[in-house]
């Protein structure tokens, strides 16, 4: 049974594994990463309003939160939604299947989510979203741990900069947060 995570593990099982590795709002350290990652991007664009699809626990959300942005939160995985809610890490929630609605926000964050969304999938989430600017970070590494948590979709970043080309995003800056590989497109 697929997960919402694309993988073979259950919605729980890949939620108790985030906590276990403490990804969580408990963990400062990972608080404070997400926070520093608000505070750059903050420095770098303009925005009022912040979607964050594929929210995981949270952290993100809170900080931008913190800096008094307005808020949306996206997640399919009910025990990620249940998390970011009983923490008021947002203004607004969704539980929702983020390649199949439409957000439009002044910045929209999808951090460590597209690799496991298939191509065809990748191609609606980036038609249906309209913002500003796209924060944007996923793993460009393999490991024997993919098929589990649901890797299905590892690209360079040469084909994630042409994909967001093709959806008329341009890379307006490399960054260092909250990955060393995320990447920081403008609308064209």
């Amino acid at each position: 049974m697929e997960n919402s995570f694309g993988g073979l593990w259950s919605d729980e099982k890949c939620f108790q594994w985030e906590l276990d590795n403490n990804i969580s709002l408990d963990n400062q350290s990972f608080v404070n990463l997400y926070n520093s990652t608000a505070r750059e991007i903050s420095k770098l664009v303009e925005f009022e309003s912040f979607a964050d699809i594929g929210g995981g626990v949270g952290a993100y959300s809170l900080a931008m939160k913190n800096l008094n942005k307005q808020v949306y939160y996206y997640d399919l995985n009910k025990h990620h939604f249940n998390y970011a809610m009983s923490h008021n890490v947002a203004h607004y929630y969704h539980q929702t299947d983020i390649t199949q609605n439409k957000i439009k926000h002044d910045l929209v964050a999808c951090i460590e989510v597209m690799e496991h969304i298939t191509d065809d999938k990748l191609n609606d989430l980036l038609t249906n979203v309209e913002c500003k600017y796209f924060h944007f970070s996923s793993t460009p590494n393999t490991s024997d741990f993919d098929e589990e948590w649901g890797h299905i979709n590892v690209k360079q970043e040469h084909e994630w900069i042409d994909l967001f080309q093709q959806h008329n995003y341009q890379l307006h800056t490399k960054m260092n947060l909250p990955t060393s590989w995320s990447l920081l497109f403008k609308k064209i």
